[in-house]
């Protein structure tokens, strides 16, 4: 008889951890509060005009998270300069929405650690640019881009409720 009570016993133990298990597995999956750490740290790039974000995040799971940097667009202050380094008045250069490269990241004990980049738009060059010739080169004085947005994405959704917005960011 003892065996049968300590069969039982067993059986009613395992039941019950299996269904403490399965009511828990909500409660895990809801514990996930996705936070920043460090961060995030918006740098802007004076040689090649870009823009970077720095962070940790944690509370983020151990789901894939796609992150990335987009603007609604902006303009340029273009400069047009000859060969023997003659330089018209600036000319402006308007541009559409950008977005930059999606970085794609499996968490590490729910924790992250980024730096995704927004690159410049394709600047025209030469008479597009409103030079007087092809044979002028272009250089950007000054950036603008409008309404950064930092994007951290699982499932197509942010986690975070909505991006982190920087607003317009002027470089330099």
């Amino acid at each position: 008889m003892p065996k049968s009570i300590n069969k039982g016993l067993v059986a009613v133990s395992t039941a019950m951890v299996a269904s403490a298990l399965l009511l828990m597995t909500p409660m895990l999956a809801a514990a996930q509060n996705p936070h920043f750490v460090k961060g995030p740290t918006l740098s802007d790039n004076t040689r090649d005009f870009s823009l970077t974000v720095s962070f940790k995040a944690a509370g983020l799971g151990n789901e894939p998270i796609n992150i990335f940097l987009t603007s609604s667009g902006g303009s340029a202050d273009l400069q047009c300069v000859n060969k023997g380094g003659n330089e018209p008045a600036p000319k402006q250069f308007e541009f559409g929405p950008l977005q930059g490269d999606t970085i794609t990241v499996t968490p590490r004990n729910g924790q992250i650690t980024a730096s995704p980049t927004l690159e410049p738009p394709d600047l025209p060059s030469g008479r597009d640019a409103g030079c007087p010739n092809n044979n002028w080169t272009v250089r950007p004085n000054s950036i603008t881009y409008e309404n950064v947005e930092l994007h951290i994405e699982q499932n197509g959704q942010d986690i975070l409720g909505s991006p982190i917005d920087f607003g317009d960011v002027t470089i330099p």
